[in-house]
C-alpha cells in the first residue's frame, strides 16, 4: 500500500462517498473508485460498503484506518518540519467546531486585535464527527464540541482512542431556538409536549444514525417529534427559524452582533442533560498562543 492509496482512503472516509473525496482530490469519481477496488483486491478485504447515505467503513476498513492514521500524521508532521514551504513567519489557528456563532466571534475577535504579515487560519463549522476527526489527524489544533450524559461513555472512549483531551468550559441548561413570530416565542420556558407539534430542525450527521454523534441534547429515541426537517448550515437553520413555525435546541448562548433579533433563546423545563460545552485537542500537543487566545476568548464570551 502506498501513502497516495492511505491519503485517498482517508479523505473517503472523512467525506463519507467517493464522489465528494474526487472533487477534494481533484480526481475523476470513476478513478477513485477503480484505485479503491485494486487496493482491495491487493489487500484481499472490503474497505467500503454502500448505505442510503453514502459510504461506510466495514470492520476490516475500520481497523485498516485505524493503522494508517499515525502514518499519516507522521507524514504530515515531517512534511512541516522539512517541506520545501516551511516558513517561520507564517502565523496559523485552525479551529473546528460545532456550530456555535460564539467560536466565530472568538476567532474573529484574534484577527481583529493582531496585525498579521502572513496568516493562515481556518474555522470549520461542521458536525461533531468531522471535529473530532479533524483534531484527532492535526487539520485543526482545537475542535469545540458538547458532550452530555448520554454521548459521555462512547466519546470518552473515541478521545482516548485518538489521544485527545476534552477540557470542560461550561455546563448549559438546554434552549429552544424559535423566531420571535412563533405562537410560543413570549413563553419564559418550554416543555418537549408543547413543542412536540411543530417542526423540530435537526443538524445533519454524516455517517453514524445512533445518538452516540447527536448534534442536539434531546435524544429522538422516543420520536416525540414526528415533524423533522435536517440541515447542514447555521445560515439555514436561522432561516426555517425566521420563516417558518419550528425551532431548533441548543445552547441559548445569544452572540451580540453574531446572532438574529428575530429568534428567540428560551430554557427548557424539562429535565435535561445538561450540554458540557468543551473543546479538544491533541494530548501534548504543541504550543500556539493564538489557541490560547482563542480560548480565552470562548472562556470570556461564554461565561
Amino acid at each position: 500500500m502506498t501513502l497516495l492509496q492511505m491519503e485517498y482512503l482517508y479523505e473517503i472516509y472523512n467525506c463519507g462517498s467517493i464522489n465528494k473525496a474526487s472533487q477534494k482530490l481533484f480526481l475523476t469519481q470513476a478513478g477513485l473508485s477503480h484505485a479503491i477496488k485494486k487496493l482491495e483486491k491487493e489487500m484481499g478485504i472490503e474497505i467500503f460498503i454502500r448505505t442510503n447515505k453514502g459510504i461506510d467503513l466495514t470492520e476490516d476498513g475500520r481497523e485498516l484506518l485505524t493503522l494508517i492514521r499515525p502514518i499519516l500524521e507522521q507524514h504530515k508532521k515531517i512534511s512541516k518540519l522539512y517541506g520545501k514551504n516551511k516558513s517561520s513567519d507564517i502565523t496559523s489557528l485552525h479551529i473546528s467546531s460545532q456550530r456555535y456563532p460564539f467560536c466565530t466571534k472568538a476567532f474573529v475577535s484574534i484577527l481583529n486585535e493582531h496585525s498579521f504579515d502572513k496568516l493562515e487560519c481556518s474555522l470549520i463549522e461542521t458536525d461533531i464527527e468531522e471535529v473530532i476527526n479533524n483534531v484527532a489527524s492535526e487539520k485543526s489544533d482545537l475542535g469545540v464540541i458538547f458532550i452530555s450524559d448520554l454521548t459521555e461513555q462512547f466519546m470518552r472512549k473515541l478521545f482516548v482512542s485518538n489521544k485527545l483531551e476534552f477540557t470542560e468550559l461550561k455546563k448549559i441548561r438546554p434552549h429552544v431556538f424559535i423566531g420571535n413570530h412563533h405562537p410560543l416565542a413570549n413563553k419564559n420556558e418550554l416543555s418537549i409536549n408543547e413543542l412536540a407539534e411543530y417542526t423540530y430542525i435537526l443538524f445533519n450527521r454524516s455517517s453514524d444514525s445512533s445518538c452516540n454523534y447527536s448534534e442536539e441534547v434531546v435524544y429522538l429515541g422516543s420520536n416525540v417529534f414526528k415533524k423533522t426537517i435536517t440541515v447542514t448550515d447555521r445560515g439555514t437553520v436561522n432561516d426555517f427559524l425566521k420563516n417558518s413555525l419550528s425551532f431548533t435546541i441548543g445552547s441559548g448562548i445569544r452572540t451580540e452582533g453574531y446572532s438574529s433579533n428575530k429568534i428567540n433563546s428560551i430554557p427548557l423545563s424539562d429535565n435535561l442533560d445538561d450540554m458540557r460545552l468543551g473543546y479538544i485537542r491533541l494530548k501534548n500537543s504543541p504550543y500556539n498562543p493564538l489557541v490560547n487566545e482563542f480560548i480565552g476568548n470562548l472562556k470570556e464570551i461564554t461565561k
